[in-house]
């Protein structure tokens, strides 16, 4: 009896380990799309798309992703791609899948989000962003638009309003007409809508439409592949009607439950659900959820929440 209970917990040892090998090479796989020579997309199921842009005067690098794995393995791609050091780092809103790669960010670097963003890494997020992490705050932060100049390229950097959070910003790469949007854009995915950091359903669709006053001809989503302005467009139809979904459920008294079960949704077409872990779970239902919950005031603001 006694060599099996041990044989046992030397296989559950083996599959544990092969999990967690299977799991640590997994989220260092990445894919890399090229936008132009000198800007590249790197993509991941573990995080939010990243921008790598080279400038002559070294590397900028958009988001982070999840892990400090993985912003290591994101600083080392950024500097064979480009062939230059990391010297700024743009942090497109403050959610984990964005923003806690940054600590392999060590050294001189800049660090550039709204100031609403990093009130929100301060009060929500203080405990990761502690000790040297500290130095991977943001430390350059603006309200509604900045302009910066590194090497021979113009990155104007916008806060276009509310929508997903009430911090986020869109990253203009000037010189190569690209756009990198953050989670303001989700491509054929449903969206997260962090109503108690300030995100709105309803704000979200005017906030998108400041962007098509940006001149580009390619945009970075914060999740999906590469796209332009008309998946924008597509985008905004599915947030508009969802919007129109929640505030007829209010107008009329419907319930939740209600509401999830004869809401309808059409713009939707061809949308995949995104899993993060066993927590969050984004599909038609979370959306429609959302929805209902600004539409009827049913949801909180986090806990000492600052306008």
């Amino acid at each position: 009896m006694k060599k099996v209970i041990l044989a046992t917990v030397a296989m559950l040892g083996i599959l544990l380990a092969s999990a967690a090998l299977y799991l640590t090479l997994d989220l260092r796989q990445f894919e890399i799309t090229e936008l132009t020579p000198d800007l590249h997309m790197i993509s991941s199921e573990w995080g939010g798309n990243v921008a790598v842009l080279k400038t002559g005067a070294g590397a900028v690098v958009v988001d982070t992703m999840t892990l400090k794995m993985q912003g290591q393995v994101i600083r080392e791609l950024a500097e064979e791609l480009t062939g230059e050091q990391v010297t700024l780092v743009i942090n497109s809103h403050y959610h984990l899948d964005h923003s806690h790669g940054n600590p392999a960010f060590q050294g001189d670097i800049r660090f550039v989000a709204t100031e609403r963003t990093l009130h929100h890494l301060r009060q929500l997020d203080a405990d990761y962003f502690s000790g040297k992490a500290a130095n991977t705050l943001p430390d350059q932060t603006f309200s509604i638009e900045d302009q910066l100049q590194v090497g021979d390229k113009t990155i104007r950097v916008i806060h276009p309003g509310r929508g997903h959070t009430d911090g986020d910003l869109v990253v203009l790469f000037v010189e190569d007409q690209v756009l990198h949007t953050g989670d303001l854009f989700f491509n054929k995915l449903y969206p997260n809508i962090d109503l108690e950091a300030g995100g709105s359903v309803i704000a979200w669709v005017e906030t998108l439409d400041a962007l098509y006053e940006l001149s580009f001809t390619q945009v970075i989503p914060g999740h999906g592949p590469v796209s332009d302005a008309a998946g924008i467009r597509q985008f905004q139809d599915f947030m508009r009607e969802l919007a129109e979904l929640g505030a007829y459920a209010a107008s009329i008294g419907g319930d939740l439950q209600d509401t999830l079960v004869n809401g309808r949704l059409s713009a939707d077409a061809g949308y995949q659900p995104i899993s993060f872990g066993p927590l969050l779970k984004l599909d038609r239902e979370f959306v429609i959820r959302r929805s209902w919950e600004e539409a009827t005031g049913n949801f909180s603001l986090y806990e000492g929440y600052e306008q």
